[in-house]
Parts: structure tokens; sequence; C-alpha cells
């Protein structure tokens, strides 16, 4: 992994008020009933994993403190518990701090304007499809964080999906067309749906420090790099296919991903050309709080899979000091918080702590989560906590591509 000395500096929380949460678009979008079918052989090897840690942590208790607990072994005791519970939910944390960032691990990283540091939260790397992700199952999208020097951004590329790019903090410029003749400047915690089979780009526009973008890639991980980006990519040490595909990761691709295709040269994909004021409706205001929503039409079956059609929405939410925000409960929704700024800690129905997450942190509350029981989260700080939701309902949808109708 490469060395890096990019300044990188937060950014404020003091931005503006909450407006409409997004949180009343669920009204209406999820119908028919979450089927409830588990898998009892995987279920129980589960349980047994989790009594081996319990036994683990009462393994370390002595006679006395079994038959006479004190207030610390009640502690442990509670913890063990804790433990269990949580892992049968599936809660989890992508922990900003402990990701691992991964350099050379697109094509366009060889090219010197386009080098950044990737951390994987679901799905695959375009490029590199074998790098680690930090969640333990997919749920029917690819998202990544993407550390860029000052300057810097990726290489011209398409999907057969849309693309969603997230500021995380600092300035971003997005940029379509063939040549990215066209731009649009994205302020911190803004985010822009870029329609599929458009050619796309972002860039770090802040003068001095590195900033973080979020990309989320619904379905297949597929790309097609603009014409010239994979000469570019080779004049710089790329070794790839003429698709740009790394070679130094074709061997793990097994022969069905192969078959399938992981991408196209530009001679061979069609295009879809976009003129300079037409991104707009695409580009989602934290200023403005108007949630983004789409529900998958056409490639699919008309009752899609499991009679339900994909599904994905983001909005904002702000939780200030001390307040509570309890999730919704919704058939076949899994959600993940990106947290924006702040610390939100996660509970259960009793009030119990089961995660805490704070900046760029992003919190993965699975269907099973939700269905065992409420789940909220709470704002310990003196000052007000940003996040950014993320619902969907296709994790059953990871090969497929998701457009906009």
């Amino acid at each position: 992994m490469m060395k890096t000395t990019w300044k990188h500096s937060p950014v404020s929380s003091t931005q503006g008020t909450p407006g409409c949460l997004g949180f009343c678009c669920f009204r209406g979008l999820f119908r028919g009933s979450y089927g409830k079918q588990q898998d009892h052989r995987d279920l129980q090897i589960r349980l047994d994993e989790l009594q081996a840690k319990v036994d683990r942590l009462v393994g370390g208790l002595t006679q006395a403190q079994l038959t006479q607990p004190d207030k610390s072994t009640n502690q442990r005791a509670s913890q063990a518990l804790q433990l269990a519970s949580n892992e049968l939910r599936g809660i989890e944390v992508a922990r900003y701090s402990q990701l691992p960032q991964f350099d050379a691990s697109i094509l366009d990283t060889y090219i010197p304007q386009c080098r950044r540091l990737t951390q994987l939260h679901f799905g695959h790397i375009v490029s590199n499809p074998h790098a680690p992700m930090a969640f333990s199952e997919k749920v029917g999208y690819n998202m990544t964080y993407n550390l860029v020097p000052p300057g810097n951004g990726n290489a011209l590329h398409m999907h057969k999906s849309i693309e969603i790019f997230v500021a995380l903090d600092g300035k971003w410029e997005i940029a379509w067309g063939m040549k990215g003749e066209h731009t649009v400047v994205l302020q911190p915690w803004d985010f822009v749906v870029v329609p599929a089979r458009v050619c796309h780009s972002y860039k770090n526009i802040e003068e001095q420090t590195a900033q973080n973008i979020m990309t989320i890639l619904p379905g297949k991980s597929w790309i097609a790099w603009a014409p010239d980006v994979v000469d570019a990519a080779r004049s710089h040490g790329a070794e790839c296919d003429d698709n740009g595909q790394l070679l130094k990761y074709a061997h793990l691709i097994n022969k069905a991903e192969k078959d399938k295709g992981l991408g196209s040269s530009a001679a061979n994909v069609e295009w879809k050309h976009m003129g300079p004021d037409e991104m707009a409706p695409f580009v989602y205001r934290y200023a403005e709080k108007k949630p983004f929503q789409l529900k998958m039409e056409g490639e699919v079956d008309e009752d899609g899979v499991d009679g339900k059609k994909p599904y994905i929405e983001l909005f904002w939410k702000t939780i200030d000091a001390g307040d509570v925000f309890r999730l919704p409960r919704k058939d076949g929704v899994d959600l993940l918080v990106t947290v924006l700024d702040g610390t939100v800690i996660v509970k259960n129905e009793r009030g119990a702590t089961l995660e805490v997450g704070s900046r760029l942190d992003s919190v993965r509350i699975p269907v099973k989560a939700l269905a065992a029981g409420e789940v909220m989260l709470s704002n310990p700080c003196p000052t007000a906590c940003h996040l950014l939701v993320t619902a969907t309902e296709m994790r059953m949808q990871n090969d497929m591509y998701f457009h906009l109708c």
C-alpha cells in the first residue's frame, strides 16, 4: 500500500437546519410480506459460533465469581449476552479508521492524476473483483469510499447501472460527456445520481486537502472505460486486458464470472449522451433535503425477485443533541447509516447499546435486525449528528443492472 502525506480536514458540522427528513418516502413503497425463510443449517452453525464466544468469556470467570457474582462479573456476563444478541441481529459497523485502503486496485489509479485510496464496504471494486469487503454479506449494491488528493479524480467511464456519488467532505466536480465537457459542483454532503451508460467522472477540486467521496453502484460491478483510458493506464505500467481488467486479478475470477463479463472496451458499448443541463434533475443538495428514491422497472420480471421489484432510497437525517431516531421496520428493507458528522449510538428496544458509530463510520442494519425488534439511534453529544441513510430492497439483485427509467 502506498504511503501518503495528503492533508485531510474534517468538514464543519455547522450546516443548515434539517428540513424534510425523507422518511415519509417509505410510505406505500414497501408492500408485500417478507419471506421469513431460514437455512436452519447455517443458523445452527452461527448459534454454535456465538455459543463458543460466550463460553470463552464465561470461561474467564472463577468459581467464586460464578457462585457469588460481583458487579464486575455481572457486567461481563451482560457483555457476553449482548455480544450474542448483536451478532444474531447482524448489525455491523465499518469503522473508517480501521478499514484497509487499497491503492492500484482500479485500472485508472495507474494514471498519476487518478491516484487515490479506496475502501470497500459492499460488493466489488471494478477492475479488482476480489478485494475483501468490510461487511459480511452482499445486499445488492457495491459501495466504496475514495480518499482523493487535491486535484485528482477518477477517469471517464460508464456503467450499465446508475452510479451515486456522495461528497463526504470537500467540494467535488462531477463531469460528464465523452470528453468530460459538462460539469457540476457538489458541496459537502450533496450527492448525484448519474444515469446508466453516461460517460462520467469525479474530481476533488479542493486546493490543499485530500477528501473522501462515497460511491454506490447498484447491481453488478461492470465498467467500460472511455476511449484512451486503457492505453493511458498501460503507458504508466498497468497490465490489463483490452477491457481494462487488471491481469494480476484475472486468475482469481472464476469461469462463470468471466463468461458473464465484467466490462467491455469503449468501442463495443452504446454510450448515452446528456447535454449540459440534463444532469440537474439528478443532483441532490443537502441544503434542500430532497430524498432520492427509485423503484426498478424493465430488466427484471414484472413481479421482480420473490414478488418484489428492487428499490433504493437515500435521505439525510439530523439527530439533535440528546434526541433519539427510531428506524423504520419495513419488510425486506436493509438500512445503511453513514455518519456524516458526530456520533450515534445504536440501541435495541430495551435501550441497550448494540453499536457505536462516529464520523465516516457506516452502520449496517439488516432486515433480520429490524424484524427482531425496534432499533433506535441516539445522539450522546452536545451537537447535532448528521446522517445519510440508504434504504434498499435489492439483496437478491447482485448481478442485475439498475437504471433510471
